[in-house]
């Protein structure tokens, strides 16, 4: 119609983001969202690392200042220790120069090497062979005091009622040797002064502790006496009276039947008493000690006894 309004134009419509450019920007925004996630964990990871690089360097440093602290604690103490093994050598030195001198014969002497020997302290061989000596002694004396049980060494116990002291001293004296501590046993002379010395001697002492009873080192150890005095007091426990001894084991072993034990232990009895009589002065004769074997024996062995008595040659006891 005239005079009508025309129609409105078409307004035209926005286009739409088709479904692929809606996939590319999902995809976009999805991998920087999984780029700044790596980020962050990498900006964590270099932070723990960081972290546990000082921890660990402040550890380093507590740990070194921790040994600085010992360093200075343990200083004086290495120090005494340095100066004490200095004077041990020098010791022992001084000791095997003193040994030497006393096997040399006295100045004037008539074997005409008084004179020849005045300049015997410049060979140098000779301070070579007391530097060996020295060494060699410091060394015994570090294995002796390293024995931690003198029992397996000397096996014999004594008491006072032991009729073994020969073997008990012979054995003694054979490890007390094998140490070059047999001076502090058998010399008179003693160093109070040198604490090599007394460190060794305080050793021997504990060895004759270990190898005597209680009840005997109660007569014979006294607090503070030097291993020398209290060998001479077990000596005397068994020396001093040695007759009396003797006159009872002999009479002991003169009576001693076999009874009801058996032939092995009835020999090893009248065995020992054989030896310890001989221990007291008092060797018995092989024949003796196979007329009182035969003399003791019970009547299981009568035969034998009298088998034994017409041999010819006589038999030994071994």
């Amino acid at each position: 119609m005239a005079g009508d309004p025309p129609p409105p134009a078409p307004q035209p419509h926005a286009p739409q983001p088709s479904s692929a450019a809606s996939g590319i920007l999902t995809d976009a925004s999805g991998a920087a969202a999984i780029a700044a996630q790596e980020k962050r964990a990498h900006a964590d990871a270099a932070r723990l690392a960081k972290e546990d690089r000082e921890r660990a360097a402040q550890a380093r440093h507590t740990a070194a200042l921790a040994r600085v602290a010992e360093a200075d604690r343990v200083a004086p103490a290495a120090q005494a220790e340095g100066d004490a093994a200095d004077t041990r050598p020098r010791a022992a030195l001084a000791r095997a120069a003193l040994e030497r001198a006393a096997t040399q014969p006295l100045p004037g002497s008539d074997d005409g090497s008084g004179g020849e020997d005045s300049d015997a302290g410049d060979d140098p061989f000779q301070d070579a062979l007391l530097q060996h000596e020295a060494a060699a002694l410091i060394n015994l004396h570090a294995q002796a005091v390293a024995v931690q049980n003198i029992r397996l060494l000397v096996p014999l116990v004594l008491d006072v009622s032991s009729t073994f002291y020969g073997r008990w001293r012979e054995s003694f004296l054979h490890v007390v040797g094998r140490y070059s501590l047999e001076s502090h046993v058998l010399s008179d002379v003693s160093t109070p002064t040198s604490p090599d010395w007394v460190r060794m001697d305080y050793v021997v002492r504990t060895w004759l502790g270990g190898t005597i009873t209680d009840a005997l080192a109660e007569i014979a150890i006294e607090p503070g006496n030097t291993a020398r005095v209290s060998w001479l007091a077990i000596e005397s426990q068994f020396r001093g009276n040695c007759e009396t001894h003797a006159l009872h084991l002999d009479a002991e072993f003169r009576n001693f039947k076999q009874g009801d034990q058996d032939i092995t232990t009835y020999c090893r009895k009248l065995k020992g008493m054989a030896d310890a009589l001989r221990d007291l002065g008092e060797p018995v004769l092989d024949r003796t000690l196979v007329l009182n074997l035969i003399r003791g024996l019970n009547g299981r062995f009568e035969a034998i006894g009298l088998h034994l008595r017409r041999g010819h040659p006589f038999p030994s006891f071994l």
